[in-house]
């Protein structure tokens, strides 16, 4: 229903476990892969990380719950989107078209709340992370927090009062210092040393003063 009447797109199939999706897939080679974490018949991280080895040309976009405990092995298992599944059809049916052309997609950032997740407390790892963190700016910390929330490049020179080459150039350096290979292992390395925290509609995160 949601794409009825969409000339852009078209629903090939659907499948409702891991069987039914490599059949389909072989078959159809769909664009985008459209998973619910929420169907009890699936485990929506097996089903990316089938995709990710079996059919690398169907990336997967998640519809997720808000407080979803699979954000993180999803992250891990190689999803291309992450949605909120009370997202409205208009932004589903744009995060499919995003999907479709190679973007990645995290959560939109304002009036959301991100998955509440924990990361497990493994001391060598852990103190290996913080360290790393120290390695940033507080204005890459910044930076770093806000793509953790989904924010795009606009959103954050909008919420951090720079331009958004500024913005660029302090997402490299991040990664840079992080060794880490792109926004979705920011993201990955955020929730690992506890950086996300649930956040209501409201909610305001802190940034620090110009500088």
């Amino acid at each position: 229903m949601l794409f009825d009447g969409k000339p852009d797109l078209e629903v090939s199939g659907d499948a409702g476990d891991i069987p039914q999706i490599a059949s389909s897939v072989s078959d159809l080679r769909p664009d985008v892969v459209v998973i619910d974490s929420e169907t009890n018949s699936l485990d929506a991280a097996e089903v990316v990380r089938f995709l990710g080895s079996e059919a690398p040309g169907s990336p997967s976009l998640a519809l997720v719950g808000e407080f979803d405990d699979q954000v993180q092995r999803l992250l891990r298992a190689g999803v291309r989107g992450l949605l909120l599944n009370r997202s409205s059809p208009v932004e589903i049916v744009s995060a499919v078209r995003l999907v479709a052309a190679g973007y990645a997609l995290l959560f939109p950032c304002r009036g959301r709340r991100l998955v509440d997740w924990q990361a497990p407390a493994d001391g060598d790892k852990q103190e290996a992370r913080h360290e790393a963190l120290r390695k940033l700016t507080r204005r890459e910390v910044d930076v770093l927090r806000l793509i953790a929330r989904g924010c795009s490049n606009a959103e954050i020179a909008e919420m951090l009062f720079v331009s958004e080459s500024t913005v660029k150039s302090h997402v490299q350096r991040m990664l840079d210092k992080l060794e880490l290979r792109n926004r979705i292992h920011a993201v990955i390395y955020a929730y690992e040393i506890g950086m996300v925290r649930t956040a209501g509609p409201s909610a305001r995160i802190p940034v620090s003063p110009v500088g």
